[in-house]
């Protein structure tokens, strides 16, 4: 014989005070714990007024109806298994009072040519008001048995339009209650749908902040739009966050951030930007008309502004007011000015080591005689110092690919540095690209040049344009001179020449000394 459960030797209204506190689904398993548990719960006069208890602490929650009672009312609504086999099944048949999984419904339902012939033969207007019918046309056997049961007991008797008029008041009743637990269903799947996407919120703002964009996050709060956006994308998907979809989010998530980030630093960088962009325009004018100054080439204010000196003073703004820092690049400009010419004469020298090699280390190799730039964007030839100052100088570059690319997609897949940033705003701010020389050829006409060191006895690799302009030998082009007229030229005429007929020819020129 199996005892009774410690907990019933507790007293009665102890009993209850533990009961009070369940939910109606934990009542509904307790039933199924044993024997005692059941037979308790299920009395009406004992526990009648738990369920009631459990029922009403359920927000919302409609009544339970007089064709139901309460542990069946907590059963249909909370126990997540199929009436007739028990696998889980989260659909409520409410029209039925079932839960019928996809595998029973021929066990548990009948359709609309399976009701009895008898429905049909009543003074009924529809077999819908004697029995509660789905939408689709369909019933629950154990309300079509309870029907033919019924009919059975009264078709001979006078009682068989009592039966039609309680069967249409029990059915109305229940197609009632059905309409307020379908409101309520609706509203606990919106209530659940909200807490998912608050969880979800919440799981993103942290692993958001984990990876450094709590400022970011902050900064939303002021902004309704932005706000209102970020929301989208983080509630795009009632659910849990899940690893997969975390990545897929948070992708999606920090690419919006790292673009509100650099718009919003942007913004405050203009001021600063504005402020320089006149200073270096007043300081560059007064260069110009100071003759005795060494400058090949003037920078514009993107170039100053992307110096590091210049933007370790923007990058505090907070601690830098205007004035100030309007004094401070006043100060330092003119070293800042000479500071870059070197700089970008430095870097036009190795690109020209690099492309043309076998230059000797104590040779300028700016000042070569062979020397001639080709421009790969507009196929013009320029020489040195004028190639400092060549237009496409400015133009989009393939070294730094991100900076090609608008703002919206630069940060996608990845965290831009704070210097990216800078950058990116600057370009944007000054409307114009950094000076970049890496759209220059230095050997586009170098062996042809070779060949015109050469005849002057020239080496092209130590030659310079001081050595070549107080050569007193000249040359001439005996491909385009005719047998009478001849064209006597100097080194440097020789070069105009050479590049202005014979760099895109296939045909080299063929030079010959005046004698």
């Amino acid at each position: 014989m199996v005892d009774k459960p410690v907990v019933f030797g507790l007293p009665l209204d102890v009993l209850f005070e533990i009961f009070w506190y369940l939910h109606p689904l934990d009542l509904v398993y307790l039933t199924r714990v044993s024997k005692h548990f059941r037979l308790f719960l299920l009395s009406r006069r004992k526990a009648k007024s738990i369920w009631t208890g459990a029922l009403k602490r359920i927000d919302r929650l409609p009544q339970c109806p007089s064709y139901l009672s309460e542990p069946a009312y907590a059963n249909l609504l909370f126990w997540p298994y199929c009436h007739w086999c028990y696998s889980s099944c989260d659909v409520i048949q409410w029209e039925l009072r079932i839960r019928c999984c996809n595998g029973c419904t021929d066990d548990m339902l009948i359709c609309r040519g399976g009701l009895p012939l008898f429905v049909d033969q009543l003074n009924c207007l529809d077999a819908g008001q004697l029995i509660p019918i789905k939408p689709l046309t369909v019933a629950s056997h154990a309300d079509v048995n309870k029907l033919n049961m019924q009919y059975t007991f009264v078709k001979d008797s006078l009682f068989l339009n009592d039966l039609i008029i309680h069967r249409e008041k029990v059915t109305q009743e229940i197609y009632q209650h059905v309409a307020l637990c379908r409101i309520w269903e609706a509203e606990v799947a919106d209530q659940r749908r909200k807490e998912l996407v608050d969880q979800r919120k919440r799981d993103v703002v942290e692993k958001l902040e984990s990876l450094g964009l709590g400022d970011e996050l902050e900064s939303l709060r002021s902004d309704a739009s932005a706000l209102k956006e970020f929301d989208n994308l983080v509630v795009r998907q009632d659910q849990e966050l899940t690893d997969s979809s975390c990545q897929v989010s948070l992708l999606r998530l920090q690419n919006f951030l790292e673009i509100k980030r650099a718009r919003r630093l942007t913004v405050l960088l203009q001021d600063c930007f504005k402020n320089l962009a006149v200073v270096v325009s007043d300081m560059t004018k007064t260069f110009k008309n100071n003759k005795n100054n060494n400058l090949k080439v003037f920078p514009q204010a993107i170039d100053i502004c992307l110096l590091s000196e210049v933007r370790c003073m923007i990058d505090v703004p907070e601690v830098l007011l205007a004035e100030a820092f309007v004094d401070a690049l006043t100060l330092r400009l003119p070293q800042l000015l000479l500071a870059w010419n070197s700089h970008v004469t430095r870097q036009l020298a190795d690109l020209v080591r690099a492309q043309l090699g076998g230059i000797d280390n104590d040779v300028d190799p700016l000042k070569l005689a062979a020397l001639v730039f080709r421009c790969s964007n507009c196929r013009s030839h320029v020489t040195y110092p004028s190639a400092l100052a060549h237009s496409c100088l400015r133009a989009k570059t393939l070294d730094k690919p991100w900076v090609q690319l608008p703002m919206e997609t630069t940060a996608l897949g990845r965290r831009m540095s704070l210097v990216e940033v800078y950058e990116k705003a600057a370009i944007e701010a000054f409307e114009m690209y950094p000076w970049n020389c890496t759209v220059l050829e230095a050997g586009g006409c170098f062996k042809r040049i070779h060949n015109l060191s050469q005849v002057l006895g020239r080496d092209p690799n130590s030659t310079t344009v001081d050595d070549m302009e107080s050569c007193p030998i000249r040359v001439t082009c005996k491909s385009c001179s005719g047998s009478r007229n001849r064209m006597i030229l100097t080194y440097r005429t020789a070069l105009i020449h050479l590049v202005r007929n014979h760099s895109d020819s296939k045909a080299d020129a063929v030079w010959g000394v005046v004698v």
